[in-house]
């Protein structure tokens, strides 16, 4: 697929989609994270092991959502998200998911069986 297939407003809309499914993505990790500081008060591990989880999440998952989302295509980002129930298709333009269908397939077929 090639962004020039799609109309100015469906690149812009592949741009929000985009930005959603990585703000819900590091939502879910922030969310991971707020629990190791949730187990940290109750004292369930000293401040050293939560500084250490703080940075994994820095240099890990955040980094990572950030290069695929900042620095990677909308299209096969937002495909991506689809496959992997991120973004459902009933919030897609429909114009764009039948765009995205052959890509969306294809990520479907090479989804781990987890849904990780």
């Amino acid at each position: 697929m090639n962004t020039h297939d799609f109309t100015k407003a469906q690149r812009r809309e592949l741009r929000r989609l985009n930005s959603l499914a990585h703000e819900r993505e590091l939502g879910a990790a922030a969310g991971r994270l707020q629990e190791e500081f949730e187990r940290w008060r109750r004292g369930g591990m000293n401040v050293f092991d939560l500084d250490e989880h703080i940075h994994r999440f820095h240099d890990g998952i955040s980094r990572e959502l950030y290069k695929s989302y900042v620095k990677g295509h909308a299209d096969w980002n937002v495909a991506w998200a689809i496959a992997r129930e991120v973004l459902k298709e009933s919030e897609i333009d429909p114009a764009i998911l039948e765009l995205l269908g052959r890509q969306i397939a294809f990520l479907k077929r090479d989804k781990p069986e987890n849904g990780a």
